[in-house]
């Protein structure tokens, strides 16, 4: 077989011209091997693997790390499913929960449905649709989170009752065998939501937020709505920082959430071509300049990944920034207190690199 290196970005990129499943996969910044053909990544972790969920075409694949992402198993297809959304943040998201995974798709017709694999089984089982009403997830954006009790939760952009987008949740007790009936979390009284922006959610014991970017008076602004009864009943929707963003369209960019080890909220998002932090309590900030942004942390100390001109940067907790490469939508997750680990996508590949 043959094979071809090549250097992007400082990652060393390994890939197949027929088979890259029968490779090693390694992704160290500066030394790793990317040879993951696909798109649309997901990751979590427990306390002994990196999970990783990826798409390609219609095809979901799967593959694991035993070493903090040092190197990834070989993928293995969890199932199809029939016009797969993926782009612009969609695709497959994964959360682990209780030793089970569940992996959540939405198809273009707008049902969301789910993968579950239980911790003592290798096999992917289908499971049920979380939407009770059929094709009203038509924007595709779904986000899972998930306790240490093997509670998860979920969210999307849902058109029920008027057409207009609204974010709707619903809850698993069974580590996502089974799924509540659909609750409306907030239906926006300037007629809607923005209509394609990725919502995000955290889950920590019953603690449950959820960040969305709303439209109100023109406004495309960040806001966050909190439960602390496990996702029964939630708060008002307070604005993410001070300043607006007044915009006739959609920029198709929802942010990252993060709920710290003291239950403190934290959030990163775009206004304009900024990119700029908040957390409650507190005045915005101002990070860089950039798009697409994440962030994932513990005890205080937060990575921050974005795009600026077609690259992936990841800010450390230190305030210094390293160039990834090229590409867009970036995933991240830290492994331990001084390392975190970010995927992202490039013409149909995925690349991911280590960061300390």
């Amino acid at each position: 077989m043959k094979m071809i290196f090549f250097i992007l970005s400082g990652i060393f990129c390994l890939f197949s011209t027929k088979s890259y499943f029968d490779l090693p996969i390694s992704g160290n910044l500066g030394k790793g091997y990317a040879p993951i053909r696909g798109s649309a990544p997901s990751l979590t972790d427990d306390s002994n693997k990196v999970h990783m969920a990826f798409a390609s075409g219609d095809s979901i694949y799967y593959c694991y790390s035993i070493n903090k992402g040092e190197h990834f198993s070989k993928p293995v297809l969890v199932g199809l499913m029939p016009d797969l959304s993926i782009g612009g943040g969609r695709g497959p998201q994964i959360i682990s929960a209780r030793g089970q995974l569940i992996i959540a798709v939405v198809n273009t017709a707008g049902n969301i449905y789910t993968f579950v694999k239980k911790s003592d089984e290798r096999i992917w089982e289908k499971g049920t649709r979380i939407n009770d009403v059929p094709d009203i997830a038509k924007e595709a954006f779904v986000s899972l989170a998930s306790n240490k009790r093997g509670e998860v939760f979920v969210v999307w952009l849902d058109l029920r009752d008027d057409q207009k987008n609204k974010i709707v949740g619903s809850k698993s007790l069974d580590a996502g065998v089974t799924w509540s009936d659909n609750k409306v979390i907030y239906k926006s009284p300037d007629s809607t939501v923005c209509e394609c922006c990725k919502p995000s959610v955290e889950m920590k014991d019953q603690m449950v937020v959820v960040m969305f970017r709303n439209w109100l008076n023109g406004n495309r602004d960040l806001h966050v709505i909190q439960s602390t009864d496990g996702g029964e009943n939630f708060g008002t929707a307070i604005k993410a920082g001070e300043g607006s963003w007044k915009l006739n369209g959609c920029p198709m960019d929802g942010g990252g959430l993060l709920i710290d080890s003291d239950k403190k909220i934290h959030t990163v998002w775009r206004r304009q071509g900024e990119i700029y932090s908040w957390t409650n309590g507190e005045k915005e900030k101002k990070i860089t300049e950039g798009r697409q942004c994440t962030i994932a942390g513990k005890n205080g100390r937060h990575y921050i990944a974005f795009v600026k001109d077609g690259k992936i940067y990841c800010r450390k907790p230190d305030g210094m920034s390293v160039d990834l490469g090229k590409g867009s939508f970036p995933e991240l997750i830290v492994t331990d207190h001084g390392t975190a680990l970010c995927v992202w996508e490039n013409q149909g590949k995925i690349n991911f690199a280590i960061v300390k």
